[in-house]
């Protein structure tokens, strides 16, 4: 969104001091380098659907197979900085990089004959073992405002539970952030409806569900973390609270919170400077349970360390997100000091880092037809043992509804796992898993 790239612009004047032939991009973009400070995570790599564009605000969903990005097909770092020189009609021609995906880049109500603005794209990849196919446009686009911030819980591989996203007005600083239930994996704007609307900037926002009916919501606002809870499934939501407990310590710079739970523990991962000022990924766990502003120290997850060869310089990364089994999906902004072409200095691409031991085998397995739900003993009394099958033992979000459809019961583990059902009536229930759905008969 707009606060990224002006933050970003930050970046350029103060690793680059000023920016002025032509970036060798694929250079640039295949020696960048990083340290990588938590042990478990392999190398990162570039994902192969990078454009020319700028692909920003990344999410990835929990089952590893669909993507979203704010995308802007232009350097946006360049086009901000000359925008702020000539800022009515301004011509967009010459900062034009990559596909348009969609972008709508003449709908406009000043009469200029071109205008620009973020749209929200997608790409999808039928099992995690593959590359991403190429990026597509989402049915969120829309013309003359500015999109972003996809995030959603899934509910089945078909279905988002919960589904939030960012919207600016047209001709206003401020931005939305929009909410739908129940929606298709590429939702369109039909049932979305704006919550904790305020004149100021809420960005980056991140959903789950926490128990029945109880929504948590992390986000930024004006580039500060807060969070807001909703005890009636997303109808009406609390006052936001900003974030004291060691989140915002370099506030406005600590940004995009991203909520991720292990099985065991929530912990939140979020990009901040570390003490040299340079821009990394990390995470801190949730100390007490359900407390939204109790958070431990911080863990450094993944810092960048530069282009080497000289091609370069490597600016940012950040906008973490997270698969069920801990992946992490990211962004690298890079750009080129030595550039001419003030049209083309900088870029923004989507990067991958895997677990080094995700559990691979039973990872890729559970998205597959092969996957068995076994729930035993059905009927149960007291408690059931949930199984995919042999072969699977990773992470999963476990979802119990009642006969009318109605979600009464969650849980994250991994699986096999045992999940107790002694409170409930007497009756049929359907248990909802990794898109797999078993009816559940409870004595």
């Amino acid at each position: 969104m707009k606060k990224s790239y002006l933050l970003s612009f930050y970046f350029c004047l103060v690793f680059t001091g000023f920016c002025f032939a032509q970036p060798n991009w694929p250079a640039i973009k295949s020696n960048a380098t990083f340290f990588v400070a938590d042990t478990s995570y392999a190398a990162p790599y570039l994902q192969p659907i990078q454009v020319g564009g700028w692909e920003d605000g990344l999410n990835i969903t929990r089952d590893g197979k669909r993507l979203f990005s704010t995308y802007l097909p232009v350097d946006a770092l360049s086009w901000i900085t000359d925008l702020l020189q000539n800022p009515f009609c301004f011509n967009f021609d010459p900062y034009y990089r990559g596909p348009l995906i969609g972008v709508d880049t003449l709908t406009n109500i000043f009469g200029c004959p071109n205008y620009m603005q973020s749209d929200i794209i997608t790409a999808y990849r039928s099992d995690t073992s593959l590359s991403f196919g190429a990026w597509t446009p989402s049915n969120l686009q829309t013309a003359f405002s500015f999109d972003g911030g996809a995030n959603g819980v899934l509910l089945n591989s078909d279905t988002f539970d919960l589904f939030v996203y960012t919207k600016d007005g047209a001709g206003t600083q401020s931005t939305d952030i929009m909410f739908m239930r129940n929606v298709p994996v590429n939702p369109s704007t039909t049932s979305a409806v704006s919550i904790l609307s305020t004149s100021g900037q809420e960005d980056n926002p991140h959903i789950e569900r926490i128990s029945g009916n109880q929504l948590v919501l992390i986000f930024d606002r004006d580039r500060y973390m807060h969070y807001s809870i909703s005890n009636d499934n997303g109808t009406t939501w609390s006052t936001p609270v900003l974030i004291t407990n060691v989140l915002n310590d370099q506030a406005p710079y600590d940004v995009q919170p991203h909520l991720f739970n292990d099985g065991t523990d929530w912990w939140v991962y979020f990009c901040a400077d570390n003490t040299s000022g340079i821009r990394c990924i990390y995470r801190s766990k949730q100390l007490i349970a359900n407390d939204w502003n109790s958070w431990g120290p911080k863990e450094l997850i993944l810092q960048p360390t530069g282009i080497s060869g000289g091609h370069g310089n490597l600016m940012a990364i950040g906008e973490p997100t997270l698969t069920a089994w801990g992946d992490l999906s990211f962004v690298v902004v890079y750009g080129n000091t030595l550039t001419s072409d003030t049209t083309d200095v900088f870029d923004c691409d989507p990067w991958y880092m895997p677990k080094k031991h995700p559990v691979l085998t039973g990872m890729n397995a559970s998205f597959k037809n092969d996957f068995q739900l076994q729930v035993y003993p059905n009927p149960a009394q007291n408690t059931i043992t949930i199984s995919g099958g042999q072969a699977y033992t990773a992470p999963a979000e476990i979802r119990l509804y009642n006969a009318l459809g109605v979600l009464i019961k969650t849980a994250y583990s991994a699986l096999p796992a045992q999940f107790s059902v002694e409170d409930l009536p007497a009756g049929i229930y359907l248990l909802n898993t990794q898109g797999k759905m078993i009816k559940l008969i409870k004595q």
